[in-house]
């Protein structure tokens, strides 16, 4: 059996969920809107896609937890920095370049971001009790 390089793989499942916001954003606009919300035409140009987007992307952020420990064996609070450095790079370099898909892209991204900390930090605080104890 091989031994992995923790940080370079969280690096790289970093790259993967910064690679994918755009992906996410291009699905929260190409969802067809139900019948339903047809009369709400604000919600549904205003919101519907944001949302569609922030949903897809809570999914998808947990999926990638979930393999990342299940076949990597990695866990999010391990390397932290190395998991969130490519997104962060990514939406500074998207607010700096293209400010007009930065609030689509944040749809995306924050609910991938409170996710992934959010886990860490659980994570870390499970550790900490069972040292502790």
């Amino acid at each position: 059996m091989f031994k992995v390089n923790k940080k370079l793989w969280s690096f790289n499942f970093g790259c993967l969920i910064a690679g994918s916001l755009v992906w996410l954003v291009h699905i929260g606009n190409w969802v067809p809107v139900p019948s339903i919300l047809h009369p709400h035409t604000d919600f549904m140009l205003d919101y519907y896609p944001g949302a569609v987007t922030a949903i897809t992307a809570s999914i998808v952020s947990i999926l990638l937890l979930f393999f990342m420990h299940k076949g990597f064996k990695l866990c999010a609070s391990e390397h932290t920095f190395w998991l969130l450095l490519p997104t962060m790079c990514f939406i500074s370099l998207t607010l700096l370049m293209g400010q007009f898909m930065f609030s689509a892209l944040m749809f995306a991204a924050m609910p991938i971001l409170f996710i992934l900390v959010s886990s860490a930090v659980i994570f870390k605080l499970k550790n900490r009790k069972l040292l502790v104890i």
